[in-house]
């Protein structure tokens, strides 16, 4: 696995999991099982496989929505939303309680100018925030 920090610098990391796990775990937001765990992260992470490489870099917004600014915590809360969790196992995962999840949510709803957390979703997916992932959809 290779990390990209915010200063192009890189680190390798062995991990034993298949790549296609590891990029799963780390775009639902599950960060800390491959990278060191802060208790108020600083940083938001997203992967991508490349044959049997995995690349992690940091979250990179798009131009065009720049008035759109997470924190890496509302990210990681966007991210568990999108692979189907529910705010208490959102919460677990992250080591925060429902509420601080739910006030995430109504964070991220204002962000995005949506009303229901789908069309969030939406709106997210549709700015390649993230990306839901469609074997669990159609199985």
């Amino acid at each position: 696995m290779f990390v990209f920090n915010q200063e192009g610098e890189l680190q390798v990391r062995e991990v034993s999991e298949r790549p296609e796990v590891v990029v799963q775990t780390i775009n639902r937001g599950d960060w800390e099982r491959y990278l060191p765990y802060e208790p108020s992260p600083t940083q938001a992470w997203q992967a991508v496989r490349v044959n049997r490489l995995v690349v992690v870099t940091p979250l990179t917004m798009a131009d065009e929505y720049p008035q759109i600014k997470l924190t890496p915590r509302e990210f990681q809360t966007l991210q568990g939303l999108c692979s189907g969790k529910n705010a208490a196992q959102i919460g677990y995962q992250l080591h925060i309680q429902a509420r601080s999840v739910h006030r995430h949510f109504n964070s991220l709803r204002a962000k995005f100018k949506s009303s229901t957390l789908p069309e969030l979703l939406a709106k997210a997916a549709a700015l390649d925030l993230v990306r839901p992932d469609l074997d669990e959809l159609f199985d």
